[in-house]
């Protein structure tokens, strides 16, 4: 009888030991998820301060690339043109990443963009020379 009562008091005390590693877990994975909640939520502050400056940068690397496009012959564009697009026709085929193969027809795109632009003003150049003759 005393060994029944000895085994029931021990399991009693082993399950309350286990409820107490289990309160003890849950407490630290809290604590844990809290500390990884609070870098998260520092590290989005700092990029959020730090984003009104990369946009502006972006916005004068755009508008000094345009100008260089726009200063360089069109013998000069149709080649760089050909060369991107063949440069990302080989990564594409290759299996490469994607990314690196927009990577590689982005300068492919603007080079078009400003031949097109170029051909779209001379012919309204033209149009208005018909006119006006």
């Amino acid at each position: 009888m005393t060994s029944d009562k000895q085994s029931r008091t021990n399991g009693n005390e082993g399950v309350a030991g286990a409820q107490e590693q289990a309160r003890k877990a849950t407490v630290g994975v809290m604590a844990g998820a809290q500390d990884a909640a609070e870098k998260v939520r520092a590290s989005a502050e700092r990029a959020a301060e730090k984003l009104p400056d990369a946009m502006a940068g972006a916005q004068v690397a755009a508008r000094d690339t345009q100008r260089a496009l726009d200063e360089m012959p069109n013998q000069a564009l149709i080649i760089g043109t050909s060369f991107s697009i063949g440069l990302g026709v080989g990564l594409f085929i290759t299996g490469s990443n994607r990314l690196l193969v927009l990577a590689a027809l982005a300068p492919a795109a603007a080079m078009a963009a400003t031949l097109l632009s170029r051909e779209e003003a001379q012919q309204a150049a033209e149009a208005r020379k018909a006119r006006t003759a």
